[in-house]
């Protein structure tokens, strides 16, 4: 069974006021991080990586070091369309990982326990159940409390038959969804939860980067 790992960077930065996967975390570029990640592990047998356009050229040279096979490709307009144009690289593989090209810190053993809760089912996510009490606001008014029991924050990597979320994808059109395992979840596909990883931070806010590299230190033992 072959994986290709489909990394989506195609971000402009608008909001974070510059392009956050090309940002040094102890020296190293976050996209990079993010793509060595999969490189490292054994599962893996494609790379595919999006980015702006005028960032392809920029990306190549970044990776040049990578082991396995690389593609690199540009991106859409929007995050969906990204990892539309990236699935017509990694249609070959009975399987693809989706991966947010700003989450820098994924282990090998999430990857692992993604791609292993993808038996028997068209998709796998991993999420971490909410802890915090859920309060639902209008104009800033509180109007009812959720029950957190049964929320869970959605982290990538996540898994896919390959051939099922290239279907979703097609059947979407401009219809927009959050992340890929919205699209099944509207075909009516089965989309099994794992335990995700609370140090898989996602790089959104200028903070996350100070976060982040407290967590590389303390993985790699730096002062």
């Amino acid at each position: 069974m072959s994986f290709s790992a489909l990394i989506v960077a195609g971000g402009s930065g608008a909001r974070f006021g510059l392009k956050k996967q090309f940002l040094h975390l102890l020296g190293i570029p976050v996209l990079k991080r993010s793509v060595s990640c999969f490189d490292a592990t054994t599962t893996i047998d494609r790379l595919v990586v999006v980015v702006p356009e005028e960032d392809i050229s920029h990306t190549r040279q970044m990776l040049a070091d990578m082991g396995k096979e690389l593609v690199i490709t540009k991106g859409g307009r929007t995050r969906q369309e990204s990892v539309m144009i990236g699935l017509q690289c990694a249609h070959e593989s009975h399987a693809v990982l989706i991966h947010d090209g700003v989450r820098p810190l994924v282990s090998s053993s999430l990857i692992d326990r993604v791609i292993g809760g993808l038996e028997g089912v068209d998709g796998c996510i991993p999420a971490l159940e909410v802890t915090d009490t859920l309060k639902k606001a209008h104009n800033g008014m509180v109007v009812e409390t959720m029950p957190r029991g049964s929320f869970y924050r959605v982290q990538t990597p996540q898994a896919f038959v390959t051939k099922t979320l290239l279907e979703a994808h097609e059947r979407a059109g401009s219809l927009q969804f959050t992340d890929d395992s919205a699209l099944l979840e509207a075909a009516g596909k089965r989309v099994r939860i794992v335990e995700g990883d609370p140090l898989n931070v996602k790089i959104t806010f200028k903070d996350d980067i100070i976060m982040a590299e407290a967590i590389l230190r303390c993985r790699t033992g730096l002062e």
